[in-house]
């Protein structure tokens, strides 16, 4: 991936996820992560968002979506070829980094405040993961 131009989308922004052989006009799958980084610019030829898999997607994770983001976002993400997909826990302030091995997500990392990461298709960028978090209040003011 490295040397093809990419784009990160911000929700609203449509990923449709179809199925092999499956026409446009036929696909039903279609998801708006939080953030979409998209590096093969074939899959944005219309202005209806990306058609197949973002190389790299984030979710941020809320009390009304989290069931929905760590169970059925991520086995759509996985089915699609979703090579990495990254769940931002502001509650406990981590992260929970699945990345696509052989077709399937492998065992998650999960890091803290204390670590740094980096995603698979830009190694040079180092992400850490107390600066995800700086803008929200101590954790000890937290309710």
């Amino acid at each position: 991936m490295r040397g093809k131009p990419s784009r990160p989308f911000v929700a609203p922004f449509d990923v449709r996820l179809p199925r092999a052989g499956t026409d446009d006009q036929q696909i039903d799958t279609v998801v708006q992560p939080d953030i979409s980084v998209v590096c093969d610019p074939q899959k944005l030829k219309d202005n209806r968002g990306c058609l197949g898999a973002p190389d790299w997607v984030i979710e941020v994770l809320s009390p009304g979506t989290a069931i929905h983001d760590q169970r059925t976002k991520r086995t759509r993400y996985e089915r699609h070829g979703v090579a990495e997909y990254w769940l931002v826990h502001p509650d406990d302030r981590s992260v929970t980094i699945y990345r696509l091995q052989a077709g399937v997500y492998g065992q998650s990392l999960v890091l803290g405040s204390e670590d740094d990461c980096s995603p698979q298709a830009f190694p040079e960028l180092v992400v850490s993961v107390a600066e995800i978090f700086h803008d929200l209040p101590p954790q000890d003011d937290v309710i």
